[in-house]
């Protein structure tokens, strides 16, 4: 996915961008390690779950994200990052970046435990993936977000709505008409929609469109704290 800003906007600053992120590819050769030592115990240490947390391993609410059910998985996750996070660090820095993923990891993760977590074991770093896009649909809301020829705003509500859609029709949550909505989708062939980590997208997407509106949040100027102060010296 590119964005499309402006008129000078191009691929060879996009490529620019990608090549100068560096935490971007910090977190990308974080997860291409992990998954080349990876061992299949590590999952039930490492991976998040109900039982797992239940059981004092709160540390899975962050590890799981850097865990992958396979290279695919990676590279998948490794090619989000950079489109969309070289972005945000080409705007806002790294530190912001890393923030928006790790606060989409937590939030993410959060999310699965409330909404998800009767589907297993929970890998995959996309919660902070879409703390990123959220962020930047967020911040962008104008802007054309390719290929998808829609605004930045309609693509972020988009996702988010269509997250949460998808999380409570999940059959294995077992709410009333939702889940006969779920088990219509099923027995049509398309099962295989549960097994993505959809009430973990819509954490992350909302760790990343709130803290979008905390960055636009209104700033209170000298000028109007001069004259508040003004005010209270009057009276």
């Amino acid at each position: 996915m590119s964005y499309t800003g402006g008129p000078s906007f191009h691929l060879p600053q996009q490529l620019r961008e990608i090549l100068a992120a560096k935490g971007c590819w910090l977190w990308i050769l974080g997860i291409i390690g992990m998954q080349a030592i990876l061992r299949p115990g590590w999952y039930q240490t490492f991976g998040l779950a109900l039982e797992g947390i239940f059981a004092g391993k709160v540390w899975q609410l962050f590890t799981y994200g850097l865990l992958h059910g396979g290279w695919w998985h990676v590279a998948t996750n490794s090619f989000f990052i950079l489109a969309i996070g070289s972005r945000i660090e080409w705007m806002m820095g790294h530190k912001t970046m890393t923030q928006a993923m790790v606060l989409g990891i937590l939030a993410g993760g959060v999310c699965h435990l409330i909404l998800g977590a009767r589907g297993g074991i929970l890998v995959g770093l996309s919660g902070g993936g879409m703390s990123l896009l959220l962020l930047l649909t967020t911040l962008s809301p104008q802007s054309r977000m390719m290929p998808i020829p829609v605004s930045g705003k309609n693509l972020g509500i988009g996702l988010l709505v269509s997250a949460l859609i998808l999380s409570l029709i999940d059959p294995s949550l077992g709410l009333p008409w939702f889940s006969k909505l779920g088990r219509g989708f099923a027995n049509h062939g398309m099962g295989n929609i549960f097994q993505m980590g959809h009430a973990c997208h819509l954490g992350g997407g909302m760790a990343g469109w709130l803290m979008g509106r905390w960055r636009l949040r209104p700033r209170v100027t000298l000028e109007e704290l001069r004259q508040d102060r003004e005010k209270r010296e009057t009276h």
